[in-house]
Formats: C-alpha cells, structure tokens, sequence
C-alpha cells in the first residue's frame, strides 16, 4: 500500500464518526490479513535466500577455481557466494519483503490508533465539545440593549 492511500485509510472524518466507527472494523481487518500476507512472504523470501545461500555455497566449494578461489576456505566461499548476482537478487528481494511487512504492520497500528482517535471523538461529541454555544433568553437581551446603546451613540470624526 501505498503512503497516500494508508493515509487516506487512517484519516478521520470528523462531521461523520457514525461512518468512520462503522467502517473501521472492515478497515482493521482487511489491514490485518494484509499484514498476515506480507509477514508470510517475508518469511519466504527469507527462506528462499538461505537456500540460494546454501546452493550457492555447495556451487562454489565444486568448482572454486571456476569462482577465482585459490584455496578454499570459509571466508573465500562465503565472499564468493554474496558477491554473486543470484544471491543479492534473492538479498534485494528479502529486503523488500521485509520493508513491506513492516509497512503493512505500521497500518495496523495506525488503525488502532484509529479506532481509539475515534473513541475520544466520539467522547467528545457526547459531551457536546462540538456544539455551538446557546445563549440564554436574558443573554440575548443583554446583547440587543448593548447594541441599542452603540447603535445611539454618536460617531466621532
């Protein structure tokens, strides 16, 4: 996913929290099996490096003078293996998985984040944090008679 459609996934609409609280779950949960899924293709590319790792260490102990290994040790295979175009492809691509993951895991926890903004607004809106203030019958008295006043004094050039 990306940054602009999390954002807009995440973003709260103030003037309808009745839809946003509706909405949420089925929110939560499609971020949830996303999260599922880039997890478990992290794990595979995970995998999948270690054993192209393993391949091509094998590759490599085989036929070292084909790979410019003069003496074979641990630290020549190893060097030949992660230079290797197969390797830091299958690198590049665990990297990524890995990335995602932790994005699709960042969009969860900006829907818990969500749902608790949620809650407050809601709060709010209980106790009437948006409403706009009520005046009373002598208030709106008060404010006529200061108006009369201002309204009969004289203007000062």
């Amino acid at each position: 996913m990306d940054k602009s459609k999390a954002e807009s996934v995440v973003a709260i609409d103030d003037k309808n929290l009745d839809r946003e609280c509706i909405l949420l779950p089925t929110q939560y949960i499609r971020a949830a099996f996303q999260a599922a899924e880039a997890k478990r293709d992290a794990v595979e590319a995970k995998n999948l490096l270690s054993v192209i790792e393993a391949d091509m260490a094998k590759e490599v102990r085989g036929d070292p003078v084909g790979f410019g290994i003069e003496k074979v040790t641990e630290a020549a295979v190893n060097a030949a293996v992660i230079t290797s175009g197969k390797f830091r492809k299958a690198k590049q691509a665990q990297q990524d998985a890995d990335y995602n993951s932790d994005i699709a895991q960042a969009l969860v926890w900006a829907m818990e984040h969500k749902k608790r903004a949620l809650t407050m607004l809601v709060e709010l809106h209980g106790m009437g944090y948006f409403s706009a203030p009520k005046i009373s019958e002598e208030g709106k008295r008060v404010i006529e008679q200061q108006m009369q006043r201002r309204a009969r004094r004289p203007i000062d050039d």
